[in-house]
């Protein structure tokens, strides 16, 4: 006779270690895997946070729970995420992944995508949340009191997404005919930030009058496209996301392009410490 569930009893957490690893621009998609960390650990999990630029995905630990997490960009994402979840390995074994996403509007299921181009690796894809979070980029909020407003609101669904991930009561949806061919040109136009024209359109530029030579942008730039010519920050090549970081984070606003207006930065000083340096 099978024993009945005692009121009070533990309730057996079937994740019991989690990796994350998250690409995130002005912090908005590391607010996200924090929050979803917190709920995990309360839970009992063991939780970790990388950053995807600094990670080699063959040498991740597929016998762990695994959580990727990035901001969506026209419909997509960034071109150093899409080489991440591209070069992820076959998976050996029932390996598990959740993927989440940050964004200012829609995101037209680009998340479900990625989770197709894993699901074709092996992996099993245990859970997909899509989050709004501030604008960093169009429409970028002028009263940081509306930023706050949307990210407490996103911080719930976060928690609830991450209890779900626990209780394994996650719901999968498909993407549709529809948001498969906006992700094949979105993905085209993505590919296209890295070439001459569209990087000399976006450039961006230094304001010599008031920049400090701190050289902040230099250290947090994820792809290393900033360089210092020994008088004043050097953007260089192709490589550059437009992930925002530089621009938003300059402490003296000395980085300028006429494509972007108000700026936003979801993260105090400390975070971008430990997040970026």
């Amino acid at each position: 006779m099978k024993n009945k569930k005692k009121k009070g009893d533990k309730k057996i957490i079937k994740i019991k270690t989690v990796d994350i690893y998250c690409f995130t621009g002005t912090g908005n998609t590391y607010l996200a895997a924090k929050k979803i960390e917190e709920t995990l650990k309360n839970s009992g999990c063991t939780v970790s946070i990388s950053d995807i630029t600094k990670t080699d995905p063959e040498k991740i630990n597929l016998s762990n729970v695994i959580g990727i997490g990035f901001p969506i960009a026209v419909y997509n994402t960034f071109p150093v995420v899409k080489k991440f979840i591209n070069n992820f390995p076959k998976a050996e074994m029932e390996s598990k992944i959740f993927i989440f996403t940050t964004m200012g509007n829609n995101s037209l299921n680009a998340a479900l995508n990625f989770g197709d181009i894993l699901k074709k690796k092996g992996y099993c894809i245990i859970g997909v949340g899509n989050f709004l979070m501030p604008n960093n980029f169009i429409a970028v909020q002028k009263k940081e009191e509306n930023n706050i407003l949307k990210r407490e609101k996103a911080y719930e669904k976060m928690k609830i997404f991450a209890k779900e991930l626990i209780d394994e009561r996650s719901k999968l949806a498909k993407p549709n005919l529809f948001s498969r061919i906006c992700f094949v040109i979105s993905g085209f136009i993505m590919d296209r930030w890295r070439s001459n024209l569209f990087q000399k359109i976006v450039r961006f530029n230094v304001a010599k009058s008031k920049c400090t030579k701190c050289c902040l942008c230099v250290k947090i730039c994820p792809v290393k496209n900033i360089s210092f010519d020994g008088c004043y920050p050097v953007f260089n090549g192709k490589k550059c996301q437009v992930c925002m970081r530089c621009i938003s984070y300059c402490p003296t606003k000395a980085i300028k392009s006429f494509f972007v207006g108000r700026t936003y930065k979801g993260l105090t000083d400390d975070e971008v410490k430990r997040c970026f340096l």
